[in-house]
């Protein structure tokens, strides 16, 4: 079994549902990242602890249905989109709360659920962009508070280390999703079949990159099969090589 990814996590997201730098001999991929590049020593299959600093001076409001945060998780009454697909009304929902914000733009890439509280939560995936000079944008896992009036305010805000694409990422990896495709899918199944503590469920495709046969990276709900039944959120790449190969390369997580 793969040793453990250790990351200090600090969003509150939902129990139910997180693309990085990672090689292999067969396998490439040329991501970009902020502060830290996650590489997998393929010799040791051992994977690095990582520390990202803020990419946004935002402040985080109190989750406000009052559930207890857990890792980066989040107990109690979260709903797994039926669609991870970006609606006008998301988008004008995540504009809305971010009106206020200064310090990062965020531009919603999927829907990964909701809650019903006093008002409702959205938990979304989004390009988060610093307001800098020359920012390139990360991906980011937000939840945003909608009241029953009608307001709406960012409650939660985790980036992760994934250089998110505009055009193309460096290195020939195209944009693809949010929707899944079955190629996708059937690569991540086959590549986590005989591992043993730990689960994946895929949420979104991010994005393909054609290198000896193909990397998939997959926004992924992750679970240890421990005590706790441990979930966090990664940004999983899976390789699929010609020759039949299935493997997870690498694992970014959000911060």
């Amino acid at each position: 079994m793969r040793k453990k990814i250790t990351a200090a996590v600090l969003i509150a997201a939902m129990a139910m549902m997180a693309v990085g730098c990672g090689k292999e001999d067969n396998a490439t991929t040329a991501s970009t990242t902020v502060d830290v590049i996650h590489k997998v020593d393929s010799t040791q299959n051992e994977k690095a602890t990582i520390q990202v600093e803020e990419s946004s001076e935002v402040e985080t409001e109190a989750d406000p249905s009052g559930n207890e945060m857990v890792g980066n998780q989040i107990s109690g009454g979260w709903e797994k989109a039926a669609s991870p697909a970006i609606t006008p009304e998301l988008k004008a929902l995540v504009e809305k709360a971010g009106a206020g914000l200064t310090g990062a733009t965020y531009d919603p890439v999927a829907l990964i659920g909701t809650q019903v509280v006093a008002g409702k939560n959205y938990c979304l995936l989004c390009k988060q962009t610093p307001v800098v000079p020359d920012a390139k944008p990360v991906y980011s896992l937000v939840t945003i508070y909608e009241d029953l009036e009608g307001n709406a305010s960012f409650s939660n805000i985790a980036a992760s280390t994934v250089q998110a694409p505009t055009e193309q990422l460096a290195g020939g990896i195209t944009e693809a999703g949010p929707e899944l495709t079955a190629e996708a899918k059937t690569a991540l199944e086959e590549a986590t079949a005989t591992l043993t503590g730990e689960s994946y469920d895929p949420l979104v495709l991010l994005g393909t990159q054609v290198v000896a046969g193909t990397n998939y990276y997959i926004l992924c709900e992750c679970t240890y099969s421990d005590q706790n039944a441990t979930t966090f959120y990664a940004i999983v790449t899976v390789y699929a090589g010609v020759d039949g190969t299935r493997s997870i390369i690498d694992e970014a997580l959000f911060q």
